[in-house]
């Protein structure tokens, strides 16, 4: 499948949401005939395999302008100082919690 095709596909495809059930039966058999056409299976076009993979990464690279590696690492970094934070709390509230037990006994008679 050719760029020209996805073009075409997103075109039909955006007939779906018509209010007119006529047009969304037309884009649904429409979709489905070019599909087959290429020999390319709904799963294989989600998937991203209709330009081939080498086509396919370099669409997604060069639409989205996401540096996918980049953006991975930057996540990492970003869980790592939450989850930090998360251990300096817990730390805080089991200091909490032994004090309050500590001032409980206190109180206790004995």
């Amino acid at each position: 499948m050719q760029q020209k095709d996805l073009v075409r596909l997103d075109r039909i495809l955006g007939l779906l949401g018509s209010e007119h059930a006529g047009e969304r039966a037309s884009a649904g058999k429409a979709a489905t005939a070019l599909l087959k056409k290429h020999e390319l299976s709904w799963w294989e076009v989600l998937e991203g395999r209709a330009l081939g993979r080498k086509a396919a990464a370099e669409v997604r690279r060069s639409d989205l302008g996401i540096d996918y590696l980049q953006a991975a690492e930057s996540r990492i970094r970003q869980l790592k100082a939450h989850n930090q934070m998360l251990e300096k709390q817990v730390v805080q509230l089991k200091e909490k919690v032994e004090a309050q037990k500590a001032a409980l006994r206190a109180q206790a008679p004995d």
